[in-house]
């Protein structure tokens, strides 16, 4: 499974305390919305390379000097495109929960704020991806990291999400682009 998917289907997990409205929206998700995705999870991310590379790293590295800032620059937009990736993560999570237990979950408690879902995703995006990591990538991983620091959040979020439009995937269907 592609890292992108594991993030989503993580994230999309810990939405499963969310109400199901996704079985009216379309299937697929916008690009604005793995862009939010993207930007919304990126400092559970680092987290996740931090932990599971715990050791493996350089104490002067990347993550070591300016992950904090890095974290930082990004969880200050989290909040602006929660909206947007709580509603593509409740696309992924409707396309997988289909009509059993996981589905009557959903409406079990979905009465829960945001501020209470908002930790669980972020939790058990740590929790999915670390493991997901392959050890041996830490250094390759830290340095793509450090090679993207500089773009601007919402420029890399629109990257990926373009990105995630051009590759054909089941599990993270990205709606055709409007045309313009």
């Amino acid at each position: 499974m592609r890292a992108s998917t594991r993030l989503a289907a993580a994230a999309a997990a810990a939405l499963a305390v969310q109400p199901v409205a996704a079985s009216a929206q379309q299937a697929c998700l916008t690009e604005n919305e793995v862009s939010a995705i993207a930007i919304y999870s990126l400092p559970s991310l680092v987290q996740s390379v931090r932990l599971r590379c715990d050791g493996r790293l350089s104490s002067g590295g990347y993550l070591a000097r300016s992950g904090d800032s890095l974290i930082s620059r990004y969880a200050a937009r989290q909040n602006a495109t929660w909206p947007r990736a709580k509603t593509g993560l409740l696309k992924v999570l409707a396309r997988k929960s289909g009509t059993g237990p996981a589905r009557q979950n959903l409406s079990m408690i979905a009465d829960l704020p945001d501020e209470a879902v908002r930790p669980l995703v972020d939790a058990l995006i740590v929790q999915e991806l670390s493991p997901n990591i392959d050890v041996k990538h830490c250094g390759r991983i830290e340095r793509m990291i450090e090679i993207a620091s500089p773009i601007d959040p919402e420029i890399a979020g629109s990257l990926l999400g373009a990105v995630a439009g051009i590759v054909d995937h089941e599990e993270l269907p990205v709606c055709a682009a409007p045309r313009t």
